[in-house]
């Protein structure tokens, strides 16, 4: 099991290393499958992993079909690879989810779901993309990260007002602080609560891929980029897109993937302008709902 499980890792590894326009990976390639054991106790079941998963893709599927494709999932609960990535084969998009990852202890369920919803974001998120023509088709990282706040995870737990409903209690003040901010129906700011919340999850995966304090809210990353950053950004400032995700109040569009092969070019101002239309943009009120600097370079100042 330990060599099928690290054979598996080193395979995901090469592909995204050779491959960086087949495959988009919420982590860089790492090693921390060596610290998988899929015997102990997760706060994940193996049924909870495949639901979690198969309620996104089901919730997906239909703007996949108005693109004319097929979404699908791998679902790897036995394989150790801490990592989820996305990919398309012709009409086909995928993600691969791994149960090396879920069984984290820093990941819970919720945590575990905004993975999915970033490998989702690769596929729907939409501008800025990843450069290049092969992997033109996938968001970049800190946009699939702003999707899963901003548009997945609102989507898919809207309706669960009682569950939402507990996170009021559960979150620091900053973030409430920020929520409220945000949102003024009660429902809104307790969804907003609990994205936050997975967010903060996710932060602590992070700090352990790089063997690195915890991140927090309340000390956003200061750095400010010129040009787009389409890898993965540093820790901090992916907790800081979680939290801008969650707190704007732009509805994300279940029909289109913005600015997807848009007639001037999708990386361009004018795809930038039409993408804002559907996010925080850099002329609203709410400047900590924007697409943090740290990773985000806008064309439109």
């Amino acid at each position: 099991m330990k060599n099928k499980n690290r054979s598996a890792s080193f395979v995901l590894g090469a592909l995204l290393l050779a491959s960086s326009n087949a495959f988009a990976s919420i982590l860089p390639p790492n090693d921390l499958h060596l610290e998988d054991n899929p015997e102990i106790l997760a706060d994940i079941t193996k049924e909870e992993f495949d639901k979690i998963i198969d309620d996104m893709v089901t919730l997906y599927r239909p703007l996949a079909a108005l693109h004319g494709a097929k979404l699908e999932s791998s679902n790897g609960w036995s394989d150790s690879t801490v990592n989820a990535s996305a990919n398309r084969m012709g009409n086909t998009w995928f993600i691969n989810m791994y149960g090396g990852l879920a069984r984290r202890a820093e990941v819970s369920k919720d945590g575990f779901a905004l993975v999915v919803c970033h490998e989702l974001g690769h596929h729907f998120g939409g501008f800025p993309f990843k450069g290049g023509i092969s992997n033109g088709w996938a968001a970049d990282e800190g946009q699939s990260d702003y999707f899963a706040t901003q548009g997945c995870a609102r989507k898919a737990w809207k309706n669960e007002k009682d569950l939402n409903a507990t996170f009021a209690t559960r979150v620091a003040a900053f973030e409430k602080e920020r929520c409220d901010g945000a949102w003024s129906s009660e429902d809104d700011r307790n969804l907003c609560y609990r994205i936050a919340a997975a967010g903060e999850s996710l932060g602590g995966l992070l700090a352990a891929l790089k063997k690195s304090p915890m991140p927090s809210y309340e000390t956003p990353d200061q750095k400010r980029v010129f040009f787009t950053n389409h890898s993965h950004p540093d820790a901090q400032c992916r907790m800081d897109t979680y939290l801008a995700g969650a707190v704007c109040p732009a509805g994300f569009p279940d029909e289109l993937i913005p600015a997807r092969g848009h007639r001037g070019g999708q990386w361009t101002r004018s795809a930038e302008v039409e993408a804002l239309k559907y996010s925080c943009s850099p002329v609203d009120a709410l400047a900590f709902a924007q697409r943090p600097r740290c990773w985000f370079g806008p064309k439109v100042r």
